[in-house]
């Protein structure tokens, strides 16, 4: 839209709503800032009647005007009409939310439209009318400013919004104009600056905390620091109503669309795009909204991860480049501890060489799933290495690690057997054991006596699969595997299954896991593992006995059904072990004596790092608070950490996990620890001022 385009464009296309899903309020759904977000809704409260009122107090004198001008406020009064009607149905949804302070607005409609208003003359009114259209544009414009509304979450509230600030922003000059031609006095200007002051904006600023109140946000530290940051300075909204409402004091004032010109143009392009008419049949101009029920479902969760996005911008924050132990991110280097790289393998030449052969043997992917079409002489090769690596005959390769425990748990149980797993287990074990139908008995965690007792209580002829993982996640302690042994053992028609996804590369002389390390070769049933810690790619895998991997690779739905995986993942895999095998005993060497000296040296400051002797070290705060205020101060002081939270782990169980690998020197060790000491100082300060 170019900016010779008539800015009354909209007065000739009527804007519809699609429909009122999704526009009830509830939420921060303005950027997940809640108290902008009560500021709209409260808006959206004093819209209808306020346009009515406008009308009203404009055509009053619509006869003694010259015919261009009354033109014009014709079509004001259409676009104010619309925009009483879009927000009557905005606030109809907030009723059904509990959102549309009915008891407020009866009260401050009825003194304004029932005694205010009869008892002032007309001339006050409009005057009222030009100072609200005026603030209305100062509003409009310090909204529209913030990339024109992109952080309204809700597609419709956006078009709305975008469409009535576009036209408050046309509508300042018309009402003004209309001012000045039946008075030019300074006085009526000043005293309809007054009543705009005394009635809109303060029914405005009550409603915004009235809401705040019926939502709870005005309880949380966002809403307040929100707040602050709209008062203090130069560049919030109060400073910019003040600074208008000055400017508009003045006598030789006249508003001016030239000013305002290029964002209206942009907002007016804008809602072009999106669509502005009602949609034609079978049309829509924003992703269709969730039905009720599910966005209920979701609520919690959103408003939740909103916040604390807010709050704290570095939570999943975008990681822009690899530096060895040190990330750019947020436009700053910071020494990294979530990484699963343990034995510094990602970027390895090596293994990038097989990647770049590969796709430019193979392209970028398959032609299908491998039973149908998809089968490479890559894939063969690298399952061929996996078994190889960990003495086995045979191995079985799936997209994700995930998909590998979701597809074989429930391939080798279903309903009448029984599955014994840890109850600290991974999400996707969690998730295979359920889908598989068969009874889930959980253990607790490394407590073999716990597992002796179930596994005792259940019936010798029933199918029994204890599932636990080599290195847990989240605590990097090790699963006790020759207990692990002898009881499966000791029962019948009992397997074992281990999850290799942390102890490859970390565990045994060589880097060969769990079995290496506790030297028990060949002991387990089926040894899962990922593509996508130590080794640097994607993907997940089976190793074991030929008839364990022909049975899963004719019966494991998550391989049958699903894409075989990359060519390129699969080289890259490939190449990676044998880095493992030429280059891990050093890797491995020198990832331990970092694990060792960081885990002494956390324990020496007072920090609780549990049962970890592994790559992972947990620092357990056992409060989510304290989690994000650390992890913020970390950040800040260029350490790349992040809470670990509920539902990852428990509540009450809050920690920072801290992944070390060989890359890390002893001065970066030394650089963390002390940051680490810091910000637990500056987060207890922090939580104490809270409290205080």
């Amino acid at each position: 839209m170019s900016s010779t385009t008539s800015v009354h464009v909209l007065q000739k296309r009527p804007f519809r709503l699609d429909g009122t899903d999704g526009l009830s309020g509830s939420g921060d759904w303005y950027d997940g800032n809640p108290l902008t977000t009560q500021l709209f809704n409260a808006y959206t409260l004093l819209i209808p009647n306020g346009e009515r009122f406008i009308i009203r107090s404009c055509r009053h004198y619509l006869n003694r005007t010259a015919p261009e001008l009354r033109e014009e406020l014709e079509g004001l009064f259409f676009q104010e009409g619309a925009h009483s009607r879009e927000h009557r149905r905005v606030l109809e949804a907030m009723h059904a939310g509990g959102l549309s302070l009915d008891v407020f607005r009866a009260i401050i409609e009825w003194l304004s439209y029932r005694v205010l208003e009869p008892l002032t003359p007309a001339k006050f009114h409009l005057a009222t009318a030009a100072a609200i259209e005026h603030h209305n544009a100062v509003i409009a414009t310090f909204f529209l400013d913030q990339d024109l509304l992109k952080g309204v979450r809700t597609g419709e509230m956006r078009r709305l919004f975008l469409w009535h600030f576009a036209e408050e922003i046309e509508h300042k000059e018309t009402v003004f104009k209309l001012l000045q031609s039946i008075s030019r006095s300074w006085l009526l200007r000043v005293i309809g600056l007054f009543f705009s002051f005394s009635t809109f904006l303060l029914y405005w600023a009550l409603g915004t905390f009235l809401l705040g109140l019926k939502t709870r946000s005005v309880f949380t530290g966002a809403f307040w620091k929100e707040g602050f940051g709209q008062v203090r300075g130069c560049k919030g909204l109060f400073s910019a109503l003040v600074k208008e409402s000055w400017r508009y004091m003045k006598p030789e004032f006249h508003p001016s669309l030239k000013e305002s010109r290029t964002l209206l143009v942009s907002a007016l392009a804008e809602l072009e795009r999106l669509g502005v008419d009602r949609p034609r049949p079978g049309m829509r101009v924003s992703p269709p909204l969730f039905p009720s029920k599910f966005r209920w479902k979701m609520t919690r969760t959103l408003e939740r991860f909103h916040e604390l996005q807010s709050r704290h911008p570095f939570f999943f924050s975008r990681i822009d480049d690899y530096d060895g132990a040190w990330v750019h991110s947020e436009g700053e280097r910071k020494l990294n501890f979530c990484t699963y790289s343990y034995l510094g393998l990602l970027g390895h030449p090596r293994i990038d060489d097989a990647a770049k052969r590969a796709i430019e043997r193979y392209g970028t992917g398959t032609h299908g799933v491998r039973l149908l079409g998809g089968n490479l002489e890559i894939h063969e090769q690298l399952e061929s290495s996996i078994a190889a690596f960990f003495r086995r005959d045979a191995a079985i390769t799936f997209s994700s690690g995930f998909m590998t425990n979701l597809a074989v748990i429930g391939t080798l149980v279903g309903k009448g057997d029984y599955v014994l797993s840890d109850e600290l287990n991974h999400a996707s074990i969690v998730d295979g054991c359920r889908f598989s139908r068969a009874e889930v008995v959980t253990f607790q965690h490394n407590d073999m006596a716990d597992l002796a007792c179930k596994l005792g209580g259940l019936p010798d002829g029933a199918r029994k699969l204890i599932v636990v993982a080599a290195v847990y996640s989240m605590d990097g302690d090790i699963a006790p595997l020759k207990e692990l042994i002898e009881l499966r053992d000791r029962h019948a028609n009992t397997i074992l299954m281990v999850d290799e996804a942390h102890s490859l590369g970390v565990l045994g002389t060589h880097g060969r896991g769990i079995e290496e390390h506790f030297n028990c070769p060949r002991q387990i049933d089926v040894l899962m593992g990922t593509l996508s810690k130590t080794i640097p790619c994607q993907g997940g895998y089976i190793a074991g006995s030929h008839e364990l991997i022909t049975f899963l690779r004719y019966n494991a739905r998550g391989f049958s059904f699903s894409a075989a995986l990359s060519p390129v993942s699969a080289a890259a895999a490939r190449a990676a072990l044998e880095v493992i095998e030429s280059e891990g005993k050093v890797r491995r060497r020198q990832l331990m004596c970092n694990v060792s000296y960081f885990i002494r040296r956390l324990r020496e400051e007072g920090f609780d790092v549990g049962n970890s002797e592994t790559a992972i070290v947990p620092i357990l705060l056992r409060s989510e608070s304290l989690a994000f205020e650390m992890a913020k101060q970390c950040n800040a002081g260029g350490i790349y950490v992040m809470p670990v939270v509920y539902p990852a782990v428990p509540k009450s169980a809050e920690r920072l996990r801290m992944n070390i690998t060989c890359d890390h020197r002893r001065e970066d060790l030394d650089y963390a620890i002390h940051a680490l000491v810091r910000a637990r100082t500056a987060a207890k300060e922090a939580d104490a001022a809270v409290i205080a």
